[in-house]
């Protein structure tokens, strides 16, 4: 239970490193009664000393606001965006970009050992750590309310911050906004969700009708400013409860299906895709949570014999086009199942690559043999479920090799990260 008392209180703290949700996390130094106690506090960079305001009071830790900076640290920058501490997209502006990958890569380790207990054989490494830190993010999801107000959620609540321009997205998404904004504002209030995908250039939009607008479809058709940006933009769909109702543009399955996942930065993946084929050795590979096959594919171009499985119909479809037009169809086999079933019926190859969502692969991972898939490729973008799943390919009989850090997501505490488990 939380406690009141001390909801206002000003502390000291003394921050030493990065949290998963973005904070920054230290030991209170003042006043007397609170000191030793750990304190979460945003918007601030480890090695700093600062005043916060306590907002939450829990028994072995409080979180905090940033009231003042005692003691500065030589990582702390002044932040590209505007909008940097209202909204919610990005945490780390304020800390030089090296740094926040050894933050991120500090972060991981600690959490392996504190969620996961282990350590990985060969340490912690990171990835391609030249990648840019801004213009990378090639799919953004804005919100627009009935007031037509557009951009992107505050950090706590569902109230609007409004942005025409968004550092870390590419150019392409900036040159959308730059030339659209006011049509996409007219849309409202049919629309609640803006989606917008730079696909090698070339914009892709997801227009989100609002769930409670049944009608929506018939009043937004006839709006001039949707007809004027639906010729704008050919490879437009409108989506109602997040499946396409209006798909003017594009033949089913001749486009990527916008709003579904993929990686959203692409010279980082391109980093982690190289990763991925230097440290695959066996001919036949099996790829969960495969997607549309953004590894599968790879690996079938470099000679792999390819199963791929993925739960969404929509990637899978997406994914057998593109593999045909990469001419692996041959080398590259894709399954329409959940993993979870899947892996209770078919045997899965010697080497298993992993990428699953934020929930992680558990009841996965309790399903795979050391006797009949010695190597596994784990692709995480959460690492507490990461930590959690190689505690249970420990305990049948894998160990971690090595973990690499690749910042998937500058600019943010998130971090995406490729490790390589074998069979003891």
């Amino acid at each position: 239970m939380d406690s009141t008392s001390k909801k206002s209180a000003r502390i000291t703290v003394e921050l030493s490193s990065l949290a998963s949700g973005g904070s920054c996390v230290g030991t209170i130094t003042a006043p007397e009664e609170l000191t030793g106690k750990k304190a979460f506090v945003p918007y601030t960079v480890p090695g700093e000393a600062v005043e916060a305001e306590v907002t939450r009071s829990k028994r072995s830790y409080v979180e905090a606001s940033l009231v003042s900076i005692q003691r500065p640290s030589e990582k702390r920058r002044q932040p590209l965006c505007p909008a940097f501490g209202s909204c919610g997209g990005c945490d780390l502006q304020h800390i030089d970009l090296h740094e926040q990958r050894l933050l991120k890569a500090e972060m991981v380790e600690g959490l392996l050992k504190v969620h996961g207990g282990v350590e990985a054989e060969d340490g912690i490494s990171l990835l391609a750590p030249e990648l840019p830190g801004f213009e990378y993010r090639r799919r953004m999801s804005f919100h627009l309310n009935k007031k037509g107000e557009f951009g992107l959620y505050r950090k706590h609540g569902r109230s609007i911050v409004e942005i025409s321009h968004c550092p870390i997205s590419t150019p392409t998404i900036n040159a959308f906004l730059s030339a659209n904004l006011e049509l996409v504002r007219l849309c409202a209030p049919e629309i609640e969700t803006v989606t917008v995908e730079d696909h090698d250039g070339v914009v892709y939009l997801a227009l989100e009708i609002h769930p409670r607008n049944v009608a929506g479809l018939d009043t937004l058709l006839p709006k001039a400013a949707f007809r004027e940006l639906e010729r704008r933009v050919p490879n437009l769909q409108v989506n109602f409860r997040h499946k396409a109702v209006y798909r003017p543009g594009v033949a089913p399955g001749g486009g990527p299906p916008v709003g579904h996942f993929s990686q959203n930065n692409k010279q980082a993946n391109d980093a982690m895709l190289d990763f991925i084929l230097r440290h695959t050795q066996t001919e036949s590979v099996t790829d969960l949570f495969a997607g549309a096959g953004n590894i599968s594919i790879p690996l079938a171009l470099d000679g792999h014999i390819v199963t791929a499985v993925e739960l969404d119909p929509a990637l899978v479809a997406f994914g057998k086009v593109r593999a045909e037009e990469a001419q692996v169809g041959d080398r590259l086999t894709f399954h329409s199942s959940g993993c979870e079933k899947w892996i209770e019926s078919f045997v899965p190859s010697e080497t298993v690559v992993l990428d699953p969502p934020r929930s992680g692969a558990l009841e996965v991972c309790q399903r795979l043999s050391v006797g009949v898939s010695p190597y596994i490729v784990y692709v995480s973008c959460y690492p507490p479920t990461f930590a959690r799943d190689v505690q249970a390919l420990v305990e049948r009989g894998y160990y971690l090799k090595s973990v690499a850090v690749l910042d998937m997501f500058p600019q943010t505490y998130h971090s995406e990260l490729v490790a390589l488990i074998e069979a003891e």
